[in-house]
């Protein structure tokens, strides 16, 4: 059994309109709403064996944040450019490369792929994964490379304003 988690990047900052997407900061609620995100898995005595971001800026110190939280070494972090512009169908075939050591895995990504990933995995009818919204799925194989769609289990769907 491996467990997947797909987290969406924090809220960016679109002051600066001549910044290319690519280099969009967080803006203070990605700042706030990070930490807490991550403090909620570290509650839940969770740890990440893996963690690949796409490398845009906003998505990365997304990640690094959850590492410092969740105690994890910033330097692991796998970066993947093809994450940035990906599509669901790429997103899976990058997760059947993930690291076979690893029993769990966090992949930091961008929207509509994410949300397009979670339901194409576990047919979990999210509308929209909001920024720094963190779905985990439950995928029922040995081998990351024996992963496909409609195979993941929804375990949990928790965002920062979740009422629970």
């Amino acid at each position: 059994m491996k467990t997947l988690y797909l987290l969406r990047h924090a809220k960016s900052s679109w002051a600066s309109p001549d910044v290319k997407d690519f280099d969009r900061p967080l803006n203070q609620r990605g700042f706030d709403d990070a930490p807490d995100m991550a403090m909620r898995l570290k509650e839940r005595g969770v740890t990440i064996d893996l963690m690949v971001s796409s490398p845009a800026l906003r998505a990365y110190t997304t990640a690094t944040i959850f590492c410092e939280v969740l105690g994890m070494e910033v330097e692991k972090i796998v970066q993947d450019r093809q994450i940035y512009l990906a599509g669901s169908a790429k997103l899976l075939q990058l997760i059947t490369l993930f690291d076979e050591s690893a029993s769990s895995a966090m992949l930091v990504a961008h929207n509509p792929a994410l949300t397009d990933l979670a339901n194409d995995l576990a047919h979990a009818g999210i509308d929209n994964i909001p920024t720094t919204g963190l779905v985990t799925l439950q995928l029922p194989v040995e081998h990351w490379f024996d992963t496909h769609f409609g195979q993941a289990q929804l375990f949990s769907f928790d965002f920062p304003k979740n009422p629970d």
